[in-house]
């Protein structure tokens, strides 16, 4: 197979120059090693802090978690946390906090959601130390006691103070430096790309949340890559690209791969013969094979395309018309600079954020919500896009409407088929990466997400 690393492979060779299916400039990052103390040393965290995460916009949630005036929820990064907040209608109605008193320090909130709606209509957050009260816009409405404080001490008025927050189809994104560039400006391509995905419309499937053994950058190495494929996920293989994905480097250290989904991969001797698990993917989405003889391994994204059109027509959803056959069937997966992955497909999304431990650079936390578009009035079901087989699947006729709550994973069980198998290796990875015998990753141009990334953030840090 001829391969040529400034091209690398092309997912859709007949794109438009320019289009959202287009494959981007190639940029060439080198071939040296990647030193391992960036994924265990203190100092390095250190860096990464001061310079990089309170510089950057960083997700914190979903608009769909906020539906009234008065609903909140809670984002921690590193060793800092925020209170999200609806304040009025619209994108510009959401505001953020940090969640600290200014009367001693404690946190106002303690939960993952919640609403801070009261009695007779009063809206205000309330300090459960000493009892001072916030309003929504985060200005003090009540100092209990008043009158034991020394006027000069309060005569500010002391309240919450505000983050930079923005909204990008209905993800809520926060950035602790007043002076940073806007949230367009940072996702450079992303929100073009994305356009024709009506975001709000996703419900919330499942929503899981946990502290790995790991770096968050060993962490998020693993999910910008799909060179790992064929030995970790082997139950995908049958239908899903491994070695043919088109990756693509943009803007701000932000980066894309396509994933070909429904047709026999390259890498198969026998790509004419049509795989049971691809038949019974087919199925799960009301198609029927008989209709497909026709179709060889290799070609059966066709069936799937029809298929989940007609899928599409029956639960009303009108942004199909506007996606190619191929945004229907693939898995086009992006990454937001420093620590967001959105494997985008037509039906459902998976959110997946790497966050640092707030004190130990071995340790990071994970979190993966998966999205789905709901099936109500009807028997399909909705699959788990974090997983795979016939656990992943919803119950008929789930139709979004209950929000289920953040869970976290007792067992690799919990993780759901896929993501269980990526939760084992991680942990394995950073120890293997704070060894002695290891010298820094050697990475092929299907890693090249990790270089780039890495490369903002160097330069970010200030090294280059």
């Amino acid at each position: 197979m001829d391969y040529d690393y400034r091209t690398g492979f092309i997912t859709y060779p007949d794109a438009e120059p320019g289009s959202p299916a287009a494959k981007a400039p190639y940029i060439d990052h080198g071939t040296e090693r990647v030193d391992p103390k960036r994924f265990y040393s203190s100092e390095e965290a250190a860096l990464e802090w001061d310079r990089m995460w309170t510089k950057s916009w960083l997700f914190v949630g979903l608009t769909q978690d906020l539906p009234e005036i008065g609903d909140w929820f809670k984002a921690d990064y590193g060793k800092e946390s925020f209170v999200i907040v609806r304040t009025g209608e619209g994108d510009d109605g959401i505001v953020a906090h940090y969640n600290v008193c200014p009367h001693r320090g404690n946190r106002i909130v303690h939960t993952d959601f919640g609403s801070a709606s009261g009695g007779e209509g009063a809206c205000v957050f309330t300090c459960d130390f000493h009892g001072w009260k916030f309003g929504l816009d985060g200005k003090n409405a009540e100092i209990r006691d008043e009158m034991i404080f020394r006027k000069e001490a309060i005569a500010h008025r002391p309240g919450l103070k505000s983050v930079k927050c923005s909204v990008w189809n209905s993800l809520v994104f926060i950035n602790m430096d007043p002076d940073s560039k806007s949230l367009l400006e940072h996702l450079d391509v992303i929100p073009e790309h994305l356009a024709p995905y009506p975001f709000e419309k996703y419900r919330v499937l499942r929503d899981i949340e946990t502290c790995w053994d790991a770096n968050w950058k060993t962490a998020l190495d693993a999910f910008i890559e799909f060179y790992h494929a064929d030995d970790v996920h082997p139950q995908v293989a049958p239908f899903t690209e491994t070695l043919g994905c088109q990756y693509d480097l943009y803007g701000n250290g932000n980066s894309r791969m396509i994933i070909p989904i429904g047709s026999v991969p390259v890498r198969f001797e026998d790509r004419e013969t049509v795989p049971d698990g691809m038949k019974a993917f087919l199925q799960f989405y009301g198609g029927n094979p008989d209709d497909f003889l026709h179709l060889q391994g290799h070609e059966y994204n066709k069936a799937f395309a029809q298929t989940r059109r007609k899928w599409a027509e029956r639960h009303g959803y009108e942004h199909f018309k506007d996606l190619t056959d191929d945004q229907v069937n693939d898995d086009w997966n992006y990454f937001v600079f420093p620590n967001v992955t959105i494997n985008a497909f037509s039906d459902s999304l998976l959110l997946q954020i790497f966050t640092p431990h707030a004190t130990d650079p071995r340790k990071s936390h994970y979190r993966a919500i998966s999205l789905c578009l709901p099936v109500g009035g009807s028997q399909d079901m909705v699959m788990d896009p974090g997983q795979f087989g016939p656990e992943a699947v919803s119950p008929p006729g789930w139709d979004g409407s209950i929000r289920p709550e953040k869970i976290v994973p007792q067992t690799l069980a919990d993780f759901g088929s896929v993501l269980a198998q990526d939760a084992v290796r991680v942990p394995e990875v950073q120890k293997g990466i704070e060894s002695a015998a290891f010298d820094g990753y050697v990475l092929s141009e299907s890693e090249n997400r990790i270089r780039h990334y890495l490369a903002e953030l160097d330069r970010l840090i200030g090294r280059s």
